[in-house]
């Protein structure tokens, strides 16, 4: 079976739906958050192809000042121009230095007066414009466990009805990378193709010693027996080779002091079935109409 880029993609909408919630010991951060987007073609040659990719309204729920604030660097970073290679693995960025203007042009100066009464603001500005020095360390934020997955992976290709092939998201653990072994099953019926997959820690890649090094940091405790369980499913649907829907779960898991749990739910939807305009008040710092 084969899923072929389809040549008259233009665009199409999406709501996407993530979570996560790490409990390290009794500390539990979680949150929600509800996006609505837009993912269109606008260049592509033999070698590449570029998508934008635009966040058309958004609503997080979540425990952390943390949380509130990724949701207003997505609205700094929309529309992103993904780069993608002919089967649709994620390879770039297209228009970084545009974040760096907009940061520059007024964004800081938002986002510095809207949580000036915050703890930690400082430090938080300081890592922003850290991470927008180093574009590397920038792009892995879209190379990670995140929603991105949904859209911008080596999707348009012979599949086999089984395979499996090694997946790396670095910094999944702060300075440890998560391998991963993908164990892929494939249907095809008439034009619709499911993928649904399922996942291990690759022992031989993944840096144990460094990981439980950072358990002993995170708990103080040193005398610790750090066994990483992991449970993955991935199911994606296509239909005439275009995405329809997405659902996404890793659970990373060491007994009793440590869980880590992120899923992304992914529907195509119609333009009509867009939100209004400022239907979620006060979920954001600014809307893009606002974003110079």
């Amino acid at each position: 079976m084969k899923l072929s880029f389809a040549t008259d993609f233009e665009s199409a909408w999406y709501q996407v739906t993530s979570s996560n919630r790490t409990i390290t010991g009794t500390k539990v951060l979680e949150f929600v958050q509800d996006r609505w987007v837009r993912v269109r073609l606008i260049d592509q040659d033999e070698k590449q192809r570029i998508f934008e990719y635009t966040l058309l309204d958004q609503h997080m729920e979540g425990s952390a000042l943390i949380h509130e604030w990724a949701a207003d660097m997505e609205w700094l970073q929309s529309p992103v121009q993904i780069i993608t290679d002919p089967e649709g693995k994620f390879i770039g960025i297209n228009n970084f230095n545009h974040f760096i203007t907009r940061w520059n042009n007024g964004y800081r100066a938002k986002i510095a007066n809207k949580y000036q009464n915050h703890e930690g603001i400082h430090v938080l500005l300081s890592e922003t414009e850290k991470l927008l020095q180093d574009p590397k360390r920038f792009l892995q934020s879209f190379m990670g466990y995140s929603h991105y997955r949904c859209f911008f992976q080596p999707f348009y290709r012979t599949l086999e009805a089984a395979e499996k092939y090694p997946v790396l998201f670095k910094g999944f653990f702060g300075l440890v990378d998560l391998p991963l072994i993908i164990d892929a099953h494939n249907q095809q019926t008439g034009n619709r193709i499911k993928i649904t997959n399922n996942a291990a820690v690759d022992n031989e890649k993944f840096d144990r010693r460094s990981f439980v090094r950072m358990m002993k940091d995170l708990t103080n405790m040193y005398d610790l027996k750090v066994d990483l369980q992991t449970e993955m499913e991935e199911i994606y649907q296509f239909n005439n080779s275009v995405l329809q829907s997405a659902d996404l779960y890793l659970q990373l898991h060491v007994p009793s002091f440590y869980t880590v749990a992120s899923a992304h739910q992914c529907k195509r939807i119609e333009q009509a079935e867009l939100p209004e305009s400022g239907s979620w008040k006060g979920s954001s710092l600014i809307n893009n109409s606002l974003i110079v």
